[in-house]
């Protein structure tokens, strides 16, 4: 060719060497086969010559074949003469005069080559049965056998004949036989040149002889300039193929690399660079590194875009479809996530402003989350696309980066990947805005994630669509879940069916639950939905159940609804809830059920993090109910104190809370108390007597007992020690932390209930015995799981405090815990429990709350008339004895009937004078102080049952 190519491709010249004749290469088609010594023939003239400046002279044309034949000169060596020296060419006899002009140094040359026995005139026969190729016929070579081989591998090859820009024809230089000189067509991976044309076709409005004629269609533009750039570069050189993948047709795709100053230039990455072509998506996609194939390909096109280089040269950057009104602070925005609305779809709230904005994931979908109103059920897979976008965003921080906003509805379609359903299609218009959201902790892009567990797939793009600027980890993304066959990209799998009780339906549907959720104390759940401050509905996952909730004793504004303007502090209720409970996984403990069926009870954090009634209170964006008892609730004092800390700030709903209304009410509500308190003291009784039994002892004045009046205890002993008499049936047994299970007791090597309170370590399980009050660290083979029949039932003991007295010293918590074990431990004692709370979370934790606060062995005059039985002997119950030992004293501060606390003062004031206990240096602390509990012991090492 020419060898300047500023209007164009140069033209180009076919010259045949005068007077030589050489080995002829095998057809394509392989309809012949090769002479031997043709390839290398072939090959000494191509290391020769390709690439190189040339010099040439036309010897003779043949006008009957249309050939022209002449000398080349490569500087001063005359190839012609150096084909033939080497053996790799014969002289043409001369005929008729047409021969090269030096026709007598050829012939010269070829009998020197003779003589020395070269090239094609060797007599080795080792050289003679290598000297012709046996290439495998193309369509014996499979393109996907190829690809699993060779995937990622570099092939040296030689390009044989360039098609277009993007398309090559090459011939392999493996060393398999099997592959060794096959000729292959590959295309060029993440590129696309423009088209050569398609083959002439017949139009028979052309108006040929017959009525028809051949006309070729018309190569796009830039399409010769493609081609001749990848010629100049690749034709007959030897590259490095590296195949990438196959399309649906099985066309091989491949990254070839050619050298250029000594460095490997990826042929792909220079067209684009150009302005020769552009990338692909899909093609990127089959890369085996797409995501740094693709960075480097989309680096090349933005600089040809940037310099209009030929098929950029009319580009114009699309105006951005974003919706500036709304992010007049710019596109990219910091934020907490607040809800997942669908698996594709996230509420955050500007860390700056605090508003809500609602964020779909860029140039993914997930599976449709469905409407139950609309009786619309969910795809597969969606819920689990938004669980997996709760538990990974929800509450969590991130950076969000806008890309694009879609308008949907009306009848205006969606485009960019919205899908729009007929309900949508009528619906009002509406946009849609779209983002890249990473989290803040580690940049993990949310919608890569999706896709990459199969919970969404890759939005296909089209032109210059607006997209996600990760979207090349998209696609990557996508391959890889699309060979590990997950979620969305298994066909072969059927997705999980959920199925979810809506307990909220009707009241009587709602009771059915109640006893489930008492029983089962504090239960896990997630708030899917809030109503207003106080209300929401929340999911139960171990009941499959959704249920209304509502805090027991806390109402809160209500905020606007549609047509209504709410109340003052309303809607910031609201959306504190919102921000600090909505999707969130919390604890919920159950009291009652209204008649509407909603369920009322208290609510906090999973972790115990913060109590949500409390919060509300304190910041005055809720308020105690007119008829809450705080007695009658476990931190109904805790309430009081964050509604009162809540008024001296004039926060929230107390911003206009005036003091002395507040006086007059609380002296009318003192007196309403007052009278009530003294109509108790004249004839109430306790609130419940039975007998109990103490099985361990904590501290001098709280202790674990039994109700001693049924056959529970036994029944469920005999039934573990059933279940569990053989102990190999189970070979490995990995515990969780507060699981209950089978604790086999190293006093009297039996079984029992027990609840394991920290995770296993060291070959170590520690473990609560809850129906007696005692623990210890078992080894794994003496911890079984329990049978679930036996889970059921609440724990046997109940922990206890001596109502009326307070602990002695540190000093002396050893003699006192010596001293109540001597006083209860063994005897069925007649009780009468003065106060009952909700039993404690964690009943083995030293700072766990009392359930109960009881007078241990009570005076019959005391029993009120109730039945019971009697105690062994008619003296001063445990109380007054601890006292009057010297080892706890009576608290003022708790209500007691009157003649029952005049006896802990006796009994103290007897302790005093005789020093006994905590009296033998003087008079200890003041009764107004209140001292530490009493320590000695707790609940590890013991081994009572």
């Amino acid at each position: 060719m020419g060898a300047s190519a500023a209007a164009g491709p140069p033209p180009e010249k076919t010259i045949t060497l005068a007077s030589l004749i050489a080995p002829r290469m095998a057809r394509r088609d392989n309809s012949t086969r090769d002479e031997p010594f043709a390839w290398d023939s072939r090959e000494f003239l191509r290391k020769r010559l390709v690439g190189r400046r040339i010099k040439f002279r036309v010897e003779y044309v043949v006008s009957s074949i249309g050939r022209e034949f002449g000398t080349i000169y490569v500087g001063d060596e005359n190839v012609s003469l150096a084909s033939v020296s080497h053996g790799w060419a014969r002289v043409r006899p001369s005929q008729g005069g047409d021969a090269a002009a030096n026709y007598d140094e050829l012939v010269d040359a070829e009998r020197e080559a003779q003589t020395r026995e070269a090239g094609l005139w060797t007599k080795d026969a080792t050289k003679l049965a290598a000297a012709t190729r046996s290439p495998p016929a193309p369509e014996t070579v499979d393109n996907r056998t190829l690809l699993s081989t060779r995937r990622g591998v570099p092939t040296p090859a030689i390009v044989e004949a360039v098609l277009n820009g993007g398309c090559l024809r090459v011939c392999l230089l493996t060393d398999e036989l099997e592959t060794r000189h096959a000729t292959i067509t590959v295309n060029v991976a993440g590129a696309q040149c423009p088209a050569m044309g398609k083959r002439p076709k017949l139009d028979a409005a052309a108006g040929g002889e017959d009525g028809t004629s051949t006309v070729a269609a018309a190569p796009e533009p830039f399409a010769r300039e493609a081609k001749h750039f990848t010629e100049c570069r690749l034709l007959h050189r030897e590259v490095r193929v590296v195949f990438e993948g196959a399309d649906k047709y099985d066309n091989l795709h491949a990254t070839v690399l050619f050298a250029e100053n000594g460095a490997p230039v990826d042929v792909a990455a220079a067209l684009v660079s150009e302005g020769l072509a552009k990338v692909v998506d899909w093609s990127v996609a089959l890369m085996t590194d797409p995501i740094a194939g693709a960075q480097r390909l989309r680096a090349a096109e933005r600089k040809a875009k940037d310099a209009r280089a030929r098929i950029w040269k009319t580009y114009t950057p699309p105006a951005s479809s974003m919706r500036c009104v709304l992010y007049t602070a710019g596109r990219e925005f910091a934020g907490v996530v607040i809800e997942a609305v669908s698996g594709d779809c996230l509420v955050i709230a500007d860390a700056s402003s605090g508003m809500e904005r609602r964020v779909n994931l860029a140039s993914i979908r997930a599976p449709r989350i469905g409407n139950e109103r609309r009786g619309q059920k969910p795809e597969a897979w969606a819920t689990e696309a938004k669980e997996f976008l709760r538990q990974r965003a929800v509450g969590h921080s991130v950076e969000v980066v806008m890309e694009y906003s879609r308008k949907i509805g009306g009848g205006g379609g969606g485009g960019g990947g919205v899908d729009v359903t007929a309900t949508d299609a009528a619906a009002p218009e509406r946009h849609l805005d779209f983002g890249t959201v990473s989290l803040a902790s580690d940049g993990a892009n949310l919608a890569e994630m999706l896709v990459m567990r199969g919970f969404a797939s890759a939005i296909k793009h089209r032109g210059d669509d607006e997209r996600s600027g990760r979207y090349d980890d998209i696609l990557a993304a996508e391959q890889r879940a699309i060979k590990g066959k997950k979620g969305v990209q298994n066909r072969d799998r059927e997705a999980p069916i959920h199925r979810v009780n809506d307990a909220s339906a009707t009241a009587a549907k709602a009771k059915q639950f109640l006893p489930f959720l008492q029983r089962a104390g504090k239960s896990a759940g997630v708030v899917e939905y809030v109503v207003t401050g106080h209300r929401m509905k929340i999911h139960v996952p171990k009941e499959s159940a959704s249920i209304a909730f509502s805090l027991a004793g806390v109402r809160c504004p209500q905020p606007p609804r549609s047509g209504s303007g709410g109340e003052p502090h309303g809607a910031d209720a609201l959306r504190f809830v919102r921000h600090a409970c909505l999707q969130r996984d919390v604890e919920i403990e159950v009291d009652a059920v209204d008649k509407t069926g909603t369920f009322l009870g208290h609510l906090t954090t999973q972790g115990g993090r913060f109590n949500l009634s409390e919060e509300l209170l304190k910041r005055g964006l809720g308020t105690l109910h007119p008829s809450f008892t705080p007695e009658r609730h476990p931190s109904g004092e805790s309430l009081v104190r964050a509604q009162e800390q809540a008024k001296q700030i004039r926060a929230g709903v107390w911003v206009g809370w005036s003091p002395e209304a507040e006086a007059a009410a609380a002296a009318a509500a003192a007196a309403a108390r007052g009278a009530a308190s003294a109509a108790a003291a004249g004839g109430g009784g306790p609130k419940e007597t039975t007998t109990l039994g103490v099985t361990e002892v904590i501290t001098g004045t709280t202790f674990f007992a039994q109700r001693a009046d049924g056959d529970r205890a036994d029944w469920l002993f005999e039934q573990l020690q059933a279940c569990n008499a053989n102990d190999s049936s189970v070979t490995s047994f990995a515990p969780k932390r507060g699981q209950m299970v089978a604790g086999r007791f190293t006093g009297d090597d039996a079984w029992y209930r027990a609840i394991v309170t920290e995770p296993p370590r060291n070959d170590a399980i520690k473990v609560f015995y809850c129906d007696y009050g005692n623990g210890e660290a078992l080894p794994p083979s003496r911890v079984r799981p329990l049978d679930p029949s036996l889970a059921p039932f609440p724990p046997l003991a109940k922990l206890c405090a001596l109502a009326g007295v307070k602990p002695a010293p540190d000093d002396f918590g050893r003699d006192a815990l010596d001293n109540l074990r001597a006083l209860a431990m063994g005897r069925a004692l007649f009780s009468r429990v003065e106060s009952a709370h909700a039993a404690p979370h964690a009943p083995w934790d030293p700072d766990a709350s009392p359930e109960w606060t009881v007078t241990l062995g009570a005076r019959r005059d005391e029993k009120s008339g109730e039945g019971g039985e009697k105690n062994d002997e008619d003296g001063p119950s445990v109380n007054e004895a601890m006292v009057a030992d010297g080892y706890a004293r009576a608290d003022k501060t708790l209500k007691l009937k009157p003649g029952v606390f005049q006896a802990l003062l006796v009994a103290q004031e007897r302790a005093r004078k005789s020093r006994a206990g905590m009296w033998e240096y003087g008079d200890v602390d003041s009764d107004d102080e209140e001292p530490s509990g009493g320590g000695g012991g707790g609940a590890w090492g013991r081994g009572r049952r």
